[in-house]
């Protein structure tokens, strides 16, 4: 079954008028990106629990927690990030949602830190597994996995049930990519959640999340 999610942040930093606006429209799953001008990863366990006890009230759920793991330098200090990878994790959990996305690091020379990025997914992921969750790679222009063939190379190389893939159009459309034609085929194995950008439209969060 495919359930229809959201990114409301875009639409107001108040969570009020987030679950407003998703209830207006039928919406019953968030991907927790933002709220109160704050990122997810940067809110402290009183307003974690604050959202949680709203969102049951409201009954909707979160479908993914949008952090920006990965979206660093593949030469920063990876122990020290690790904290933040767990943090992600705990809040996965406080949310009752099994996903978090992540992304696969700014590389200097693609081929030359292709190992780096491996051991630090992998690592990533492991963490996952170990605290309950599954870690979905979004492709994104600049990142490692920006193309479908860096993509492919993830997951045919990332080991384990917590590894699955965010399937975004538009950032392949971004990086020069046909999504349909050229990406999708090869990632289809793979996906377990989908971002589908509407912007001539408006009304609805920006992009709306797609999970399965």
């Amino acid at each position: 079954m495919v359930k229809l999610s959201g990114f409301a942040d875009e639409i107001s930093p108040d969570l009020q008028v987030q679950l407003d606006t998703l209830d207006s429209l039928g919406i019953k799953y968030l991907e927790l990106r933002g709220v109160w001008g704050k990122n997810v990863l940067a809110l402290t366990d009183e307003e974690l629990a604050e959202v949680k006890a709203e969102l049951d009230r409201r009954g909707i759920g979160v479908s993914a927690v949008g952090s920006p793991i990965g979206k660093v330098p593949i030469d920063s200090d990876f122990e020290e990030y690790r904290g933040l990878v767990q943090n992600a994790i705990d809040v996965a959990n406080k949310l009752e949602t099994p996903y978090i996305r992540m992304f696969s690091f700014y590389v200097n020379d693609l081929d030359a830190d292709r190992n780096e990025v491996m051991q630090r997914m992998q690592a990533m992921v492991d963490m996952a597994a170990a605290g309950g969750t599954v870690m979905l790679h979004e492709n994104e222009k600049g990142i490692y996995g920006e193309l479908a063939e860096r993509c492919l190379d993830l997951h045919q190389t990332i080991t384990g049930d917590s590894f699955r893939a965010t399937f975004d159009p538009a950032n392949f459309v971004q990086a020069g990519v046909k999504p349909f034609d050229d990406a999708y085929p090869k990632l289809k194995p793979y996906i377990a959640y989908f971002h589908i950008s509407i912007q001539p439209y408006r009304i609805c969060p920006d992009p709306v999340a797609n999970s399965g």
